[in-house]
């Protein structure tokens, strides 16, 4: 009998990869804001915040986030991490 060929299981970093690749950064953020391996609470936090700004920005406009900068930051460690 042949060998079976079991596909490896994907990760979710590759997903995130591949996303970030696409320039899908909200799915991809909706990904990698739930991470705690190889990352620090700093960048997590930095990408909860801007997937929580891109689904609910009347809340964090009316805390007096600034929208685009908070969805810069996290976008930024995201590529850094995963592009």
């Amino acid at each position: 009998m042949g060998g079976v060929n079991v596909a490896e299981p994907i990760k979710k970093t590759d997903i995130v990869r591949g996303l970030v690749s696409d320039g899908d950064m909200k799915k991809a953020l909706s990904i990698a804001k739930d991470f705690r391996l190889g990352i620090t609470k700093a960048q997590r936090s930095a990408m909860t915040k801007a997937y929580e700004c891109m689904v609910h920005p009347a809340f964090y406009i009316s805390i007096g986030t600034d929208i685009p900068t908070a969805i810069q930051e996290g976008v930024t460690v995201l590529t850094e991490l995963y592009g």
